[in-house]
């Protein structure tokens, strides 16, 4: 006779606990319109950074061709003189460059999170009551409810635009097996909380 064997324990998933706040949508749109200003700006600074590399190369070139030098002693002056001018460039603009890298991030960040949150419908509504005693109540009287009554439930809430009885019946949906369920969450969520 073998031994029981005890069951694997459920393999964990990986939780990425966002840290920065949820944004509302203006204050998204906002986010967005000011990172593409900073963005811009920030491409602007490089351009003007690269176009003075570009200047001391050329004066340099410009410096021996004047001098009568051949072509490749002017092609290794202007080589020599944008090295140098980089280096000084890249030196100079460490912090300013920085800077503008650190806005552009924060800015990534805050708009991941937020995406994340409202990543679909079914997402939003499910976060509707979280942690609520009106959730828990929906929970608890719709718990082993046939298909039918998840139906007229599920009718109800959307008739009556209860986004915490939704959220209690999408809990109970992601329960049940995906072919027992007897609609989507995703189509309740459409019609609680939109796209």
């Amino acid at each position: 006779m073998s031994s029981p064997t005890m069951a694997d324990p459920a393999p964990s998933l990986p939780l990425e606990i966002p840290d920065k706040p949820i944004l509302s949508t203006a204050e998204v749109v906002s986010l967005a319109e000011v990172a593409v200003r900073r963005a811009e700006k920030f491409g602007t600074l490089i351009d003007t950074l690269e176009s003075g590399v570009n200047k001391r190369a050329a004066d340099a070139a410009e410096s021996l061709d004047r001098a009568g030098f051949q072509s490749k002693d002017q092609q290794a002056a202007a080589d020599k003189a944008a090295a140098i001018a980089r280096r000084e460039v890249v030196t100079n603009s460490s912090d300013a460059r920085w800077a503008h890298l650190k806005e552009l991030n924060a800015a990534a960040d805050s708009l991941a999170t937020t995406a994340q949150l409202w990543a679909s419908p079914v997402t939003v509504l499910a976060r509707a009551g979280l942690g609520t005693q009106e959730r828990s109540n929906f929970q608890q009287r719709l718990e082993g409810s046939g298909i039918v009554d998840l139906r007229n439930a599920a009718l109800l809430a959307v008739a009556t635009d209860n986004k915490i009885m939704g959220a209690a019946i999408v809990a109970i949906l992601d329960r049940m097996p995906a072919r027992s369920r007897p609609f989507s969450a995703r189509d309740l969520a459409d019609k609680l909380v939109g796209e």
